[in-house]
């Protein structure tokens, strides 16, 4: 151990970006302190896991026992109005707290100390942190990780001046699958930017809606799941009550320079970090790749100083990509006026199921845009879905 600290490495967060990183380092001889009073916890979010992940982060293919298949995306724009399109390579799904159970059980092997204390406060010293616990314990590191969500504590300390846009949820989960637990449903709206979802995980499915901030109030979207509760009359969804809020820390604001995301002795990961993508708000992949680029710039030079320059070259052409798409499918309204259109149009469903699939991959390119386009999206023929409206939502 550094003479003088508790831990060469603090990190404050035990989801998707912090516990790889910990791993990581854990497992290669540093000394690593975690800070987490409520993991494995259920965060309000989709919970997906796109196709690109596993190859980005190998290890994820051990949660596929944990997740459900999905294999095609059903797109509306109002009840029985919209249309299926297969996916080429499956998405899962799976919950946030199944996850972090999973990532807990790694962190505790790979030799990571975790600490059940919620982090108070944060002072920078000349060499190094001092981090004090809500109960008035403090300790000493030489390195800080903030992998503490969209409204990040490090980030406030060490970056003040960086900003990432805090996109509101809104989420229940109601028990079972639905009729149709391989097929996830997105809708999108004419009147703002974001999207519904009806996504099924194993034993339940998350049903939620995320929208621009300061554009729907939190009474606003839950009655949009009220809304969807009725149109699916019998479904377990119009029995459940509970809802849950979050904000997710969005990649729209703050990315044309990465310096402020780490520097020497601080780094933030994931959602602390505004990594979650800026059109669809998926965020787990990005976080999960942030912490094992944390942990190549500290195998590299013993601190963080190469971690903005990795996040930059990892994620900096995608985060514009997707706010490009954004502005496009949403701020402009083409997204709902394609699905409008593909219920009609071969071509419309073709570059849908175009967008999806590069999504799904990663590869949200105009060349990868182009090549599935011009063979039908990707994955075959476009399904259009049935013009009962209680068929396009999953039943109990």
């Amino acid at each position: 151990m550094t003479e003088g600290f508790d831990a060469e490495i603090g990190v404050l967060g035990a989801g998707p970006a912090g516990a790889r990183a910990a791993t990581i380092l854990a497992a290669e001889g540093a000394h690593v302190l975690v800070w987490d009073g409520r993991a494995p916890w259920e965060k309000p979010c989709g919970g997906g896991l796109a196709a690109s992940a596993f190859e980005h982060v190998p290890e994820l293919r051990e949660v596929h026992p944990r997740a459900r298949r999905i294999d095609a995306v059903r797109f509306q724009v109002a009840p029985g109005r919209g249309f299926s399109v297969p996916l080429a390579r499956p998405m899962h799904m799976i919950s946030r707290e199944e996850l972090g159970r999973w990532q807990l059980d790694r962190l505790e092997a790979a030799g990571a100390c975790r600490v059940r204390a919620t982090v108070r406060s944060l002072r920078r010293e000349k060499e190094g942190w001092s981090v004090e616990s809500r109960e008035g314990r403090e300790w000493r590191v030489r390195l800080l990780v903030g992998s503490d969500g969209a409204a990040s504590l490090v980030r406030r300390v060490a970056a003040p001046g960086f900003r990432v846009e805090l996109a509101p949820t809104r989420v229940s989960y109601p028990t079972g699958t639905g009729d149709t637990p391989d097929t996830i449903l997105v809708r999108l709206y004419h009147e703002v930017e974001g999207y519904f979802w009806d996504f099924a995980r194993p034993d339940h499915r998350s049903v939620g809606v995320g929208t621009e901030p300061g554009s729907w109030s939190r009474a606003r979207m839950d009655r949009e799941i009220d809304g969807y509760a009725a149109e699916v009359v019998g479904s377990d969804v119009s029995r459940s009550t509970a809802r849950r809020g979050a904000v997710i820390g969005t990649a729209r604001l703050g990315h044309g320079d990465f310096s402020a995301v780490g520097g020497r002795d601080f780094a933030l990961l994931g959602d602390a970090a505004g990594f979650a993508d800026p059109a669809t708000g998926e965020g787990i992949q990005n976080a999960l790749r942030s912490g094992g680029l944390l942990a190549d710039a500290y195998r590299e030079g013993g601190d963080f100083s190469s971690y903005p320059e990795r996040a930059r070259t990892a994620f900096g052409a995608e985060f514009r990509a997707g706010r490009l798409l954004r502005r496009v499918l949403f701020g402009a309204g083409v997204g709902p006026w394609l699905v409008q259109r593909g219920e009609r149009s071969s071509w419309a469903r073709s570059l849908v199921s175009a967008v999806m699939n590069c999504t799904n991959e990663h590869d949200l390119t105009v060349a990868g845009l182009l090549r599935r386009s011009l063979t039908g999206g990707g994955a075959g023929t476009a399904r259009t879905a049935p013009g009962n409206p209680s068929s396009q939502a999953p039943g109990p």
